[in-house]
């Protein structure tokens, strides 16, 4: 009787493995796939905009709008700008951290004149999950929305050129954190985006992924597979930040580091700053790793940014 029971279970443990084994093949060549033909029919064209204004502390304006696309996509997003009277504005497009959003408006105060627009990232799952099953009922959902972000962004554009306000010629897309390889992707992808800015990022995703893993778990010898399969859980062969924000030039790309960023693994803003064509610009903020709690590092941002981008 026990001789059977441990070969039972010597049985169950194999199918297991097996099982795991041929779940991360199939997880590695289906991450793998190319997804530009997907991310053309995926935008398809707004159907449906609903939308909200109102004034904010500074007396600009702020409007929260929500874009439905025949395909089913939906993207909401914040605008706080100026009046423009005659003129046109440029427009800064952000994307950052999954939890900012497109509450990320709001930390940029009175915008002068410009347009902030800040995407929420098109995602209807949980924002915090704790224990194992309610993380991996999250997956499916979180999958979804990073291959609808760059999408998501094309279709932010399409609205954007049939806004009397906004000067086409200055639509400036900025990446922060998270929103780095999304803004990459989308920049490269999009022409009419007309210049770059790339936060506090990485040129090696699966690097950061990695390190992100670390700041969590202790167990060293965890580190890089778990990376590695967040990466493929990411589709991270489809928002390769080297690779797509080479194919931007000759647009402008402004690439700003954090001294002490604590997030970044050392180097990689070097690499990602090689990687990008001419025209170009490396800075550097003081400090740790950009966070909505940390004023002092966004208002430096924002100084960078309006000595930095063409915007004149």
């Amino acid at each position: 009787m026990l001789r059977f029971l441990a070969k039972a279970a010597g049985y169950l443990i194999l199918t297991v493995v097996l099982a795991v084994t041929a779940a991360l093949a199939w997880l590695r060549w289906e991450s793998g796939l190319s997804r530009e033909a997907w991310f053309d029919e995926r935008r398809g064209r707004i159907v449906a905009v609903e939308s909200e204004e109102s004034p904010t502390a500074h007396g600009q304006l702020s409007e929260f709008a929500t874009l439905r696309s025949d395909t089913g996509l939906t993207v909401s997003l914040r605008v706080i700008r100026g009046d423009p009277d005659e003129d046109t504005l440029p427009v800064l497009i952000v994307l950052g951290g999954h939890r900012t959003g497109s509450d990320a408006v709001e930390l940029f105060g009175d915008v002068g004149e410009r347009a902030v627009v800040a995407l929420d990232y098109p995602y209807d799952g949980p924002e915090r999950v704790r224990g194992l099953l309610p993380v991996l009922r999250t997956i499916p959902a979180a999958r979804q929305a990073f291959l609808d972000t760059p999408p998501a962004v094309s279709l932010v554009l399409d609205w954007l050129h049939d806004q009397p306000w906004v000067n086409r010629e200055q639509l400036v897309i900025v990446g922060a954190s998270l929103g780095v390889p999304f803004a990459a992707t989308a920049a490269a992808r999009d022409e009419r985006i007309t210049g770059v800015l790339l936060v506090h990022g990485a040129a090696d995703n699966r690097l950061w992924l990695e390190a992100q893993v670390a700041r969590r778990i202790d167990a060293r010898f965890l580190h890089r597979p778990l990376g590695t399969i967040l990466h493929w859980l990411a589709y991270g062969s489809s928002f390769k930040t080297a690779e797509r924000i080479a194919s931007v030039a000759p647009r402008p790309v402004l690439i700003i580091g954090a001294r002490d960023d604590e997030r970044t693994p050392a180097g990689q803003t070097e690499l990602l700053f090689a990687a990008a064509g001419e025209p170009k610009k490396l800075r550097w903020t003081e400090g740790l790793h950009i966070e909505p709690g940390r004023t002092e590092i966004i208002d430096e941002l924002l100084r960078i940014a309006d000595e930095e981008l063409p915007f004149d």
